[in-house]
């Protein structure tokens, strides 16, 4: 990036090419997926291959991982990772140092819905495993992130919270949302934290058509009742996230930190 060119009292800032997505960006760069084997996970997963990035794959589920290592080969570097737990994510992240030298940039994507429930009638053990898969994990992989080597001085990390946060979600999703209160805090106070040394955003969908809601989707009437609220009319696509996921990560966002941005349709 330059910064040579001073217009009536007002410095321009000059990107360089390099920043740019199309022109080879993420080239021999190394992107940590976490869910990165389904639903958005896969969908960034997917782009970032096809942009020439190195791409470390943590799922829990081996038989997504196994068909992403499949199709993508060597381009990828797939883990069962249990990133609700510290321990396991240390040792994927040495394991992942170990064979790539290092890592630069992080999506903090694996999350789940959990079960229904109220506060009034509340389940504790499904609590904790919330809490841990959408929260406590965005701790562990952002702290093993930043601690693991890197050549890179644009380092940065994209964490997947969702409106919810704002809207409350559905009722019985009060856990959920909660959680993806707290990533959306955790991003501003992160990005403060890292500063300079790498940038942090998340990203909140709204209604987005993947396998983790199949059983609300399975009804058309669902889908209907769900774009009618949406300004868009329609759900967005997993490919739609992953498109704003990889802007974010990218040197194309290079002056935007500690932001969550809305992929909604307006909602």
């Amino acid at each position: 990036m330059k910064h040579d060119a001073l217009c009536g009292g007002r410095i321009e800032v000059q990107q360089s090419q390099s920043a740019n997505i199309g022109s080879g960006y993420f080239v021999d760069r190394t992107v940590l997926v976490t869910g990165g084997a389904s639903g958005i996970g896969r969908a960034v997963t997917d782009k970032l291959v096809g942009l020439g990035a190195k791409v470390a794959v943590w799922d829990i589920n081996a038989e997504r991982l196994a068909e992403c290592q499949s199709v993508h080969g060597e381009r990828v570097l797939t883990a069962n990772v249990n990133v609700a737990d510290r321990a396991s994510v240390e040792a994927a992240m040495d394991a992942l140092v170990g064979s790539l030298g290092g890592v630069d940039h992080l999506l903090n994507n694996a999350g789940i819905i959990g079960q229904r429930m109220t506060v009034e009638d509340m389940n504790e053990p499904e609590l904790d495993r919330v809490l841990g898969v959408n929260l406590k994990s965005a701790f562990y992989v952002s702290s093993a992130f930043i601690r693991a080597p890197s050549s890179r001085a644009d380092r940065s990390v994209v964490n997947l919270s969702s409106i919810a946060a704002r809207t409350g979600g559905m009722v019985g999703n009060i856990v959920y949302a909660t959680t993806k209160g707290a990533i959306a805090s955790f991003t501003v106070a992160l990005a403060k934290e890292l500063a300079p040394k790498a940038r942090v955003n998340a990203l909140a969908p709204g209604v987005i058509n993947t396998e983790i809601q199949q059983d609300v989707f399975a009804d058309p009437a669902n889908i209907e009742a769900m774009a009618n609220m949406i300004p868009l009319k329609r759900l967005g696509t997993a490919a739609e996230v992953a498109n704003a996921a990889v802007w974010l990560l990218s040197g194309e966002a290079s002056y935007i930190t500690g932001v969550v941005v809305d992929v909604s349709g307006g909602r």
